[in-house]
């Protein structure tokens, strides 16, 4: 059968981490002053210039830092125009596939709904498991965490043990600076991860000291 789908695919920012910088497909075709006239990208952040110009924030930004005051398509000298909260309403609203429409996930929905269809339904959205490796849907992740064993019979060295000790107390003081600027449901998530680290902590060093007390041992009888 073949793909009956005819809108058009575009950059997203500002609409959520899961689609950050992410091309997603919208039902039906964006007008111009829908997309960043200098980039192409479809921004929640977009200011329309005097010369009638759309123009996303991160280009915005750049030019400021260029010290550019003209627009790089007419090169007209403008100012900037009320609009940008409108415009993000509408945007938002837009219907559009799900990233993962080509992987199975039939999910239609609003641009701003997207976000939270792929972190708390879609079965298709996948993510690596950090301690078994296994691809699990990113909803479950937390819940897989829960359960997971991680990978059974693994044996390091003692130089090899340490410094991934060393990593994940880095990667636990990262997560815990993350935990007071993030939303309660990121909060949670990262807490169970942090605790898994720990765990996983303890586990490497159990086993890390054990083969190093075995590598003295060794070294002191050859």
């Amino acid at each position: 059968m073949g793909d009956k789908r005819h809108g058009c695919r575009c950059r997203v920012c500002g609409f959520g981490n899961h689609i950050e910088q992410k091309t997603v497909e919208f039902k039906e075709k964006l007008n111009a002053m829908q997309v960043c006239s200098w980039c192409g990208v479809v921004s929640a952040k977009s200011k329309c210039l005097s010369c009638m110009h759309m123009v996303c924030q991160e280009c915005l930004e750049d030019a400021t830092k260029a010290g550019v005051t003209s627009c790089w398509i007419d090169k007209e000298k403008f100012d900037l125009k009320d609009g940008g909260d409108q415009l993000q309403h509408a945007l938002g609203k837009k219907i559009v596939h799900c990233t993962n429409a080509d992987n199975g996930c039939a999910y239609t929905g609003s641009l701003r709904d997207l976000d939270s269809h792929l972190s708390k339904g879609c079965t298709s959205y996948l993510t690596e498991c950090f301690e078994c490796a296994e691809r699990v849907p990113f909803k479950d992740l937390v819940s897989h965490f829960r359960t997971c064993e991680g990978v059974a019979g693994v044996l390091l060295r003692g130089t090899d043990g340490r410094s991934i000790l060393d990593d994940i107390r880095n990667a636990s003081k990262e997560l815990e600076q993350a935990l007071t600027s993030t939303s309660s449901d990121v909060r949670d998530a990262v807490g169970l991860f942090t605790k898994q680290l720990e765990n996983l902590r303890g586990q490497l060093t159990v086993r890390s000291g054990g083969q190093a007390d075995n590598e003295k041992s060794e070294y002191c009888n050859q």
